[in-house]
């Protein structure tokens, strides 16, 4: 288990450093153990970084933190803290063994928990949120009723008084004082007894007493006759003792009490009972002479009649808390409003009852009723509280009840609310007409006087109807309608649109922004923008050449279409648009930057609003496109502004198109098309450029011709970057259009990622986990059939489990595709003709790291880090210098990866893929006794951890070690670029 903690924790540092490298050049350093732990501390605070070496992208590698290679892969944090995970998983399996020494910790871990309950009774339980998704709308939500009075923690007190009827047992400390006796009796005034765990207490010079089960009552007079004397018994200290609380409570377990606390100091020791746990049918269990005694509890009779449940404990009481029964919830103009637990056979009264009746000003006339119904649908049931058949029906599991409350407006009356010097209720009489109430004086200057509106009940107990109008055609008399009792009309002013519920008020529309009266509209049927649009709703900084209409989805309110307009044309007859109910009209000011436009090969053409910095990737975000994005490209059109507003030319905005020819030419920045692929896909930074206002992004489709291969090279060369390929392009091509070499590069070391290499490595690491799986069942196939005591059944299945668990976390494991053995000579002319002159392929990342000055040791020693490296220097020497091995090592499996990828252990020497140059194909490897062998700059040691694992499993974790040793190691490589 160590092990692969290890090796993750090797793999999380290299990914982090690799990185890091990728903004500039840095040189070989040693890693020790403590910097490790740091870099690793300081994972949670990073971020991914991708930048660029001479204007020319190097990106990142497929799986890897960076840039996604063409099989796709995870971005840095989330493999880290995928990686971190399994670390943490694996740590957590490994201490398992270890939890019998935490119980010191106990009392930590109650106040944890007892704070995580609390934090946890804010939050919704799932009864509760069933009731909410129904209320929401209303405002209201409500609680399950009783849960927080459980909520307390008592304090156990064992020098408390107690009654006579208190019931004695082992551990009770008496005190008997001897009233009035004769001065040769031989007993002292005062005798302290305690109860052994026989139950029995001894008075000296009279003998022993059994008092177990006895109250104290009992016990007193049962002494007094034995020593015919007058006599007084207290209880001086009380036992204590442990009951058992299981069920539906937040800490399930033994709690100690003592024998005078009660079934509710239980349940508080033991966090208070959950919200999906029952209040009307908690059970006692308790063993009596005559047998098994089961004691039902409802507390509802304590919580709503302070009815008292004074049920002592006794030594061995279980107290079990099943799961919550029916429910039903009555909000609304009741004195207790909650979700309340039925027992069966409530009615509609009783559950108002429990609510605590219905208040003053509750409504009789109006109480519904939502009910589920078969499981299927929800159901509406209307009726009134004087209504005795309503009143009577049985209550059934998720009602729903709410009752309304009475008008506020009085019959005879309407009411003027609102913006409005004279607010108030105004007499009402048959026949009245708006336009009677409503006169000039109840307007301010600055009154909205193109929207109010009218809330109407009637009849009463109807539901609510909002008309809109518009104040202004009242006084002009073009519109007018019959008010009815207890209509309340609410006045606005202009720009005053926050307090409108349009989800209740449809029949309106908004206007903002720079204009002389902005604020809701009265919606009039086949409106246009023409009929509201005015010189006089103009200011001096309204922009006539752009505005823009937000038009909503009736159901959610949300924008489903900008529809662009220039206010100047329709001013001139030249445009109009029709106003449709919840429109949001939006007018700008001059200077108000022009809106990038989303058009071409995508379902729906948009506009985007500008604003400083937007960037190409949040302009397309919301598009749609037709057709697959891989296959797709974006042409910027950017509108140029001359002395004349008249004059306006096209140009293609700055960009970066693929150039570059086989081998030789770079991907260069210049004016062009950005690739879908690279933007979205690949997510390069380097085409996301940044727009200007007024922006034209046409979708097109990518001609065959535009299509290239490419690959990168970055490291040690002279000319780092990305370069163009075809079916015939060489490692010695791209190598020699890159410059070659360095001085101080070391081509020996030469890293290739391959894409179709690392799902081979992802192959081949799977089939290994199946395999292992598949062993694992058979095991415990085995095992269910074997004859196994119940002790040694649970060892075993807790042994599986830790296997399955093991085999979870390496499913995560991330490979990099590296193609090993590649022996490229500085002198790359000797390279062409050689066999390991490869074909490249679309995607390759081709990384030549400098010229190492160390080796490197890994695993099972005391000080695993990198030494200067010195001719002649042997695996031996090396396990010297980091403090000799563990006694955790596995010297049998010591191995060595070499700086071009391959492994040499003391089987034999190759790498798990590798590439033969004379058969030119990719093979598996894997030579002799492994100390004695003289390492070269840039190796690695690697001693793992012994594997307690079956020994069918070993050579498949062992391969599963060294790939992701071996992965670690190239992303640690390259991290010292």
């Amino acid at each position: 288990m160590r092990l692969l903690i290890t090796l993750l924790t090797l793999s999380i540092i290299g990914q982090q450093a690799f990185a890091q490298s990728t903004a500039g050049v840095g040189s070989m350093g040693t890693v020790t153990g403590s910097e490790a732990a740091q870099l690793l501390q300081s994972l949670s605070g990073s971020s991914a970084t991708q930048s660029t070496t001479g204007g020319t992208t190097t990106g990142g590698l497929p799986g890897l933190p960076g840039e996604m290679g063409t099989g796709g892969g995870l971005n840095q944090n989330t493999q880290v803290e995928n990686l971190k995970s399994m670390i943490k998983s694996l740590e957590s399996q490994e201490g398992a063994s270890q939890s019998e020494s935490q119980e010191s910790q106990k009392g930590e871990t109650e106040e944890t928990q007892s704070v995580s309950s609390t934090a946890s009774s804010l939050t919704l339980s799932p009864v509760e949120q069933g009731f909410f998704s129904r209320t929401a709308n209303l405002g209201i939500k409500l609680k399950q009723f009783g849960y927080d009075f459980f909520r307390g923690r008592p304090k156990i007190a064992t020098a408390v008084p107690v009654d006579s009827s208190y019931v004695l047992g082992p551990g009770d400390q008496l005190i008997l004082y001897v009233i009035g006796a004769p001065p040769n009796s031989g007993i002292p005034p005062v005798l302290t007894l305690n109860v052994d765990k026989e139950g029995k207490v001894y008075v000296p010079g009279v003998g022993v007493f059994y008092v177990w089960g006895m109250t104290l009552g009992e016990a007193q007079r049962l002494i007094a006759r034995s020593l015919g004397l007058n006599i007084k018994l207290t209880v001086g200290k009380l036992r204590t003792f442990p009951v058992y609380v299981s069920g539906e409570v937040n800490r399930p377990g033994a709690v100690v009490v003592t024998g005078i606390n009660t079934v509710v100091d239980a349940l508080m020791l033991a966090g208070g009972i959950k919200k999906d746990g029952t209040l009307r049918n908690v059970i006692v269990t308790r063993k009596t002479p005559k047998g098994i005694k089961r004691i039902h509890i409802d507390f509802y009779k304590l919580l709503l009649k302070g009815e008292p449940v004074d049920i002592r404990l006794k030594d061995g009481d279980v107290i079990f808390v099943g799961p919550i029964g029916k429910v039903a919830g009555v909000g609304g103009r009741v004195k207790r409003p909650a979700i309340y637990e039925l027992k069966g056979g409530e009615t509609l009264k009783d559950l108002i009852q429990m609510a605590g009746g219905v208040l003053p000003s509750s409504y009789r006339y109006k109480v519904t009723i939502q009910r589920y119904e078969n499981h299927q649908f929800l159901k509406l049931i209307q009726g009134n509280l004087s209504n005795p058949a309503f009143m009577n029906q049985k209550v059934k599991d998720g009602d729903l009840v709410l009752i309304k409350q009475v008008l506020s407006v009085p019959q005879n009356a309407v009411l003027v609310t609102g913006y409005t010097p004279y607010p108030g209720m105004y007499q009402f009489k048959p026949g009245l007409k708006l336009s009677q109430l409503l006169k000039p004086d109840f307007f301010f200057s600055d009154s909205n006087m193109k929207f109010a509106y009218i809330k109407r009940i009637y009849p009463p107990g109807s539901e609510p109807r909002y008309i809109a109008f518009a104040p202004e055609d009242v006084l002009a008399g073009t519109f007018d309608l019959t008010l009815e009792p207890q209509d309340t009309i609410v006045l606005f002013r202009f720009g005053q649109d926050q307090e409108i519920d349009f989800n209740k008020i449809r029949d309106a529309f908004v206007v903002k922004g720079e204009i002389n009266y902005p604020g809701v509209y009265a919606y009039k049927k086949g409106e246009h923008i023409s009929d509201i649009l005015k010189p006089s709703l103009l200011t001096l900084n309204t922009n006539l050449d752009y505005a823009e209409i937000d038009r909503r989805d009736p159901k959610t309110l949300d924008i489903v279409k900008i529809i662009g307009f220039s206010p100047a044309k329709v001013l001139a007859g030249k445009e109009d648009i029709e106003i449709k109910p919840l429109d949001v009209i939006r007018f700008f000011p001059k200077f108000i930057y022009p809106p990038i436009k989303v058009s071409g090969l995508v379902k729906h053409s948009y506009y985007i609003p500008y604003h400083k910095g937007i960037k190409l990737s949040e302009a397309l975000s919301k598009a749609q496109f037709e057709g697959d994005v891989k296959n797709l490209k974006v042409e910027i059109f950017r509108s140029e502004q001359s002395s004349e507003k008249s004059q306006t030319s096209l140009e293609k905005a700055e960009n970066i198109q693929v150039k570059a020819t086989q081998g030789e030419e770079l991907i260069k920045e210049n004016k062009g098309t950005v690739y879908l692929y690279d933007l979205l896909i690949k997510h390069n930074k380097d085409v996301d450029i940044t727009l200007k206002p007024g922006d034209r992004l046409v979708i097109q489709k990518v001609a065959p011709d535009e299509i290239v291969e490419k690959v990168s090279v970055m490291g040690y060369v002279n000319r780092p970057g990305v370069f163009k390929i075809n079916d015939k392009t060489t490692l010695y091509d791209v190598l020699k259009a890159a410059g070659g070499f360095r001085p101080d590069a070391f081509p020996q070391g030469i890293i290739i990622l391959r894409e179709s290499v690392r799902k081979m490595q992802e192959e081949r690491l799977q089939k290994a986990i199946a395999l292992m799986k598949q062993q694992l069942e058979k095991e415990e196939a085995g095992v269910m059939q074997s004859d196994l005591t119940a002790e040694e059944l649970r060892a075993r299945q807790a042994a599986f489990e830790a296997k399955r668990k093991l085999l979870a976390e390496l499913e995560k494991v991330q490979v990099t595709g590296r193609i090993s053995g590649i022996k490229v000579p500085f002198d790359l002319e000797k390279l062409k003709n050689s066999p390991y002159n490869i074909l490249l392929e679309d995607g390759d990342r081709i990384i030549v790291p400098k010229r190492p000055q160390s080796v490197l040791i890994f695993g099972e020693v005391y000080n695993p880090s990198a030494f200067v490296y010195k001719k002649g220097i042997t695996v031996r020497d090396c396990i010297a210098l980091a403090g000799g091995l563990t006694r955790d090592a596995d010297k049998e499996n010591i191995f060595v990866i070499k700086a071009d990828g391959t492994t040499v252990s003391s089987n034999e020497g190759s790498s798990l893929i590798s590439w033969d140059g004379v058969r030119k194909r990719f093979i598996w490897g894997g030579s002799s006794s492994i100390l004695d062998y003289k390492l070269q700059p840039g190796d690695a040691v690697i001693v793992p951890t012994k594997i307690h694992v079956p020994i069918m499993w070993r050579p498949l974790i062992r391969d599963v070690v060294q790939i992701i040793y071996q992965s670690a190691l190239t992303v640690y490589t390259i991290s010292k670029l």
